[in-house]
Formats: structure tokens, C-alpha cells, sequence
């Protein structure tokens, strides 16, 4: 396990968190929606405004954030994006355990929407135990129920 420090996202980060958004999500957005710089931009800062969005840092580098909400009857993940270079070592797994281990508190499902053509997040995500609610062709929803 590595170290990893979880800090509140603030609006001077903006930049940095969709700058990661955008090198991590890009061609899978780009698959199902085609990329506009401005609407993304736009939709993602609208996004992060809601709900926690912390900052994932190992070893006092900046290696993704995660992005939750927590809603009256579930935890809705929202984001989860590492650093592409820093993908593959446990940091997405550690940020997703924080939010599995709020939601089995809370005693509240977790959800989430995650790409189709994101192939290795999709299996990923089935491997750890989510299961599909709805699948459009584009978008899977899926829920972890502990």
C-alpha cells in the first residue's frame, strides 16, 4: 500500500483537476460523446462543485482525485481519476476503498456511471464486487452494495 494523503479540492485547483480529467478521460469521452474543450470544461467545474472532490497526493505528488456525493438513499461516485502515469498502483483502489468504506457506514449503496469503451475500468470495477444496474450501449450503471 502506498502512502496517499486525501485533500479537500479548492477553486485554485480547478485547472489541475481538469487538466487530470482531461488526460485520463479524454479518448473514452471523445468515443462515446466527441470532445468539445468548452463544453467539457464548462460541465466539468459545474460537476465538482457539488458533492467532495479530494485531491489523492503520494509522496507530496499530486497523483488524481476522487468525487463524491452523497445523496439521501446513496453514494453516487462521481469521478475517480489517477494521473495516467501514476495508474496501476493501487492509488484508484485506495481512493475507491475511502468511498466504499463511507458508503458501508452510512449504510447507503454506492453507484456509478462508467464508460463501456473504458474496458479496463469496467472489468476493474466488476472484479471488486459492482454489479450492472442499466447499460445503454454507452454508459453502464453499476452499484456496490456491502
Amino acid at each position: 500500500m502506498m502512502d496517499l494523503s486525501f485533500d479537500q479540492a479548492v477553486s485554485g485547483d480547478l485547472e489541475w483537476l481538469f487538466d487530470t480529467y482531461k488526460r485520463a478521460m479524454r479518448v473514452f469521452v471523445t468515443q462515446v460523446y466527441g470532445w468539445d474543450e468548452d463544453s467539457q470544461r464548462a460541465g466539468f467545474a459545474k460537476s465538482v462543485r457539488q458533492g467532495t472532490c479530494q485531491i489523492v497526493t503520494c509522496e507530496g505528488k499530486r497523483c488524481g482525485f476522487v468525487h463524491w456525493e452523497v445523496e439521501p438513499d446513496l453514494v453516487w461516485l462521481r469521478m475517480l481519476c489517477i494521473v495516467p502515469d501514476m495508474q496501476h498502483k493501487l492509488i484508484g483502489s485506495q481512493a475507491l476503498a475511502k468511498v466504499m468504506s463511507l458508503s458501508s457506514h452510512l449504510l447507503k449503496p454506492l453507484y456509478l456511471h462508467v464508460f463501456v469503451c473504458n474496458r479496463a475500468a469496467y472489468d476493474w470495477y466488476r472484479k471488486i464486487g459492482f454489479v450492472k444496474v442499466e447499460n445503454d450501449g454507452r454508459i453502464c450503471t453499476m452499484m456496490f452494495d456491502s
